[in-house]
């Protein structure tokens, strides 16, 4: 039995073993990376992707997946450097969680997200909030409510129900069913917390901005019955 990986008694055979464990598990890394290189960059801005391009999403779907395994699969055994290798996964998946995310939800809530981002920029640079619609003619109060009353509970769920079905084909083909219906929930619940996050930043704009004389036109609960039907 090969001695604890920390403590006085540490031996060099322990040291050989992490190393080699370090060595496998590169060499794993880089042939995944390896496989995804060729499609575009995952370093571009989220604001900026784009939902249709295939290719970018690809690399982030077989990265997400394969990581998801890697996390999955691989028992620690009390060995830190496993563990380290396991930490390292889960922060590759989530990187490309959080970017293909970005990426499909701007299919549909696309122009909501842009006015937000917009009317948030504007406010990072020092414009107050409650000068911007008298100030910037794309950010006026009839913009807004144009864009609010597109948003109704109807078409949120219409929405969803489409961006459930493009989760179930990018994700559920994997050849173990248990692991690709977890990474369906998972991503499905991501995508949940996504459009609430949206609401609550849809929210803070009309209280903020329009000092509270625009409604969002959908609710939480309405984010919630949709994911769950």
């Amino acid at each position: 039995m090969l001695p604890p990986a920390d403590g006085p008694e540490r031996l060099e055979t322990r040291s050989m073993v992490d190393e080699a464990y370090s060595k496998i598990i590169r060499l794993m890394f880089d042939s995944l990376k390896t496989i995804a290189r060729g499609t575009p960059a995952a370093a571009a801005p989220a604001s900026n992707a784009d939902p249709e391009d295939k290719e970018a999403l690809n690399h982030h779907i077989l990265l997400i997946e394969n990581m998801f395994h890697f996390y999955n699969e691989l028992d620690e055994h009390g060995d830190p450097v496993l563990g380290e290798w396991r930490g390292k996964a889960m922060l590759m998946m989530s990187e490309h969680q959080e970017l293909y995310l970005n990426a499909i939800i701007r299919r549909p809530l696309g122009k909501l997200l842009d006015f937000l981002d917009s009317v948030e920029n504007l406010i990072g640079r020092g414009v107050a909030p409650a000068s911007i619609p008298s100030s910037h003619l794309n950010h006026s109060r009839s913009v807004y409510k144009k864009i609010l009353n597109s948003y109704d509970a109807k078409e949120i769920k219409r929405g969803i129900d489409t961006l459930r079905k493009r989760i179930d084909k990018h994700f559920g083909e994997a050849d173990d069913a248990a692991i690709s219906a977890e990474l369906i929930k998972r991503i499905t619940s991501e995508c949940e917390r996504k459009y609430n996050d949206v609401h609550e930043r849809a929210t803070r704009a009309a209280g903020e901005i329009y000092e509270g004389s625009l409604q969002v036109e959908f609710t939480k609960q309405d984010v919630g019955h949709a994911f769950r039907r």
